[in-house]
């Protein structure tokens, strides 16, 4: 079983339902919804279209990603193409335009901004220097175009030494939030993150929904590595977020804070998602490029856990071809990586149900055993087993389908959707009977088994037992 998790967005290049078929059995995870185009409204028919691929126990996972207190162009026709030397005015406080002018969505702009200061556009791509402003708000902003291209709409703006004073959660964010949650996605991103602080509004609003959704922290903002182990240990999973953070930070400095993100994702036992970049190149190409890979096999050995697409299947040429050789990348990477056998040292949630997780990998270790079920309701023991990074294949067994689809993103975790029973030990024996049935688990193999006492899901993770298949197919324990 592959363990690196595979996140693919989604976008023109890939929604209609044959292609996002296509996607999903060439290898991608995890669906990622990205609400900072669009309306919500819009994303429903989307959400629909990800779960009517859902077979048995093959599951969907969507990741919604909120768009943040970022920095955007505002909607005008076509494409701009800014040559060197140009004044271009834009437009503060401007949804849309469609003169020669360019809009620009927050209205702050034009009274944050000084003359001389940098304005980059497109990941970077695109650097303006500031000429004039209107002074007050809602207002212009004049600029030299230093390093030119062609622009379009929604276009990502960076102001590298500005700050600016937007909230973290802002009324776009609450109304994607709203919808996501409403909708069903399994996981929140929040960007922009810059402090702990930042990740409060959108938890609340889980807990008010009566969700248990785990929310990922993007690490796009300098101010988000100065507060890094405060914003992860409010979190549960971490993306780093390459595209805005190396516009933000001198370019030389992303590998080492790339290095810095995951390894304290592993302190913690976290997913830890590699975003932005990865396979660039196939958005026009067939095939990427060998720095591309070397990329994206540096991450996963380094620890990253997931890795992401973006708009190599959002709005790319290739986006099945993408994903398949990502998997390839993947799977070639993980061969002779061992297990790091780390012990999660900083995590200061679930530490009963941690205690009990390690217990069952030492376990697992010990008895030579080849499978580890986790029993959960919400995910959170599997995702805390995964963190120790076994070496065997982890199975999640639960009676909700909502916790099997965040299973997704975990690595090496699969899952078993089976019917709980008063007592633990007849829910996870029946998991292993189905799981014998379809080959997973074979005759002789031993099996450690973490649940809850006295029923295996709702009960609190308290319960490892050693199981073991018979050949006739009957199961014998504890050992």
């Amino acid at each position: 079983m592959r363990r690196t998790r595979i996140v693919a967005t989604l976008g023109p290049a890939s929604w209609e339902l044959s292609t996002l078929k296509s996607v999903f059995d060439a290898g991608a995870d995890v669906f990622r919804l990205n609400y900072s185009h669009g309306e919500p409204e819009q994303k429903t028919e989307l959400y629909e279209r990800i779960r009517s691929l859902e077979d048995g126990n093959r599951t969907t996972c969507i990741l919604a990603d909120l768009p943040g207190p970022k920095l955007r162009l505002g909607e005008f026709p076509g494409v701009k193409l800014l040559n060197n030397g140009d004044v271009v005015r834009l437009l503060c406080g401007k949804m849309e335009h469609d003169g020669e002018e360019i809009p620009v969505e927050y209205d702050g702009l034009s009274s944050d901004l000084k003359t001389g200061d940098s304005v980059l556009v497109a990941d970077g791509l695109i650097r303006l220097s500031v000429k004039e402003t209107g002074g007050e708000r809602g207002t212009y902003v004049d600029c030299i175009v230093e390093d030119g291209g062609p622009v379009t709409s929604r276009k990502g703006i960076n102001l590298p030494g500005t700050t600016i004073d937007l909230p973290a959660i802002g009324e776009k964010d609450k109304l994607a939030l709203d919808h996501a949650l409403k909708s069903g996605a399994d996981w929140i991103a929040v960007s922009y993150v810059r402090s702990a602080e930042d990740l409060r509004p959108a938890k609340d609003a889980i807990k008010a929904a009566g969700l248990h959704t785990p929310v990922i922290a993007k690490i796009e903002h300098p101010a988000a590595l100065e507060n890094l182990h405060s914003i992860l240990d409010a979190a549960d999973a971490v993306m780093v977020a390459r595209g805005d953070l190396g516009v933000e930070i001198p370019l030389e400095q992303v590998p080492l804070a790339q290095q810095r993100i995951i390894d304290a994702g592993l302190m913690r036992g976290m997913v830890v998602i590699v975003a932005t970049q990865m396979l660039e190149s196939m958005t026009l190409n067939p095939r990427p490029t060998r720095a591309e890979v070397s990329d994206v096999s540096t991450a996963i050995r380094h620890g990253g856990t997931a890795v992401m697409l973006s708009g190599e299947t959002a709005s790319g040429e290739h986006p099945i071809a993408a994903v398949e050789t990502m998997v390839k990348i993947a799977n070639a990477t993980e061969i002779g990586l061992v297990s790091s056998g780390g012990t999660p040292g900083a995590l200061s949630k679930f530490r009963s149900t941690r205690a009990v997780a390690h217990s069952g990998v030492e376990l697992a270790r010990m008895s030579g055993a080849k499978h580890i079920l986790v029993a959960t309701q919400h995910g959170n023991a599997p995702r805390l087993v995964a963190g120790y990074r076994p070496d065997v294949i982890v199975t999640a067994v639960t009676d909700r389908k909502r916790a099997a689809r965040r299973m997704n993103l975990l690595p090496g975790v699969q899952s078993v959707i089976v019917e709980e029973h008063e007592r633990g030990s007849k829910t996870m024996q029946n998991a292993i009977k189905l799981l014998a049935e379809d080959g997973s688990i074979k005759s002789g193999d031993r099996i450690v088994a973490i649940s809850g006492s006295p029923q295996a899901m709702s009960g609190a993770t308290s319960t490892v037992r050693l199981y073991k298949l018979q050949p006739d197919g009957s199961i014998s324990g504890t050992e």
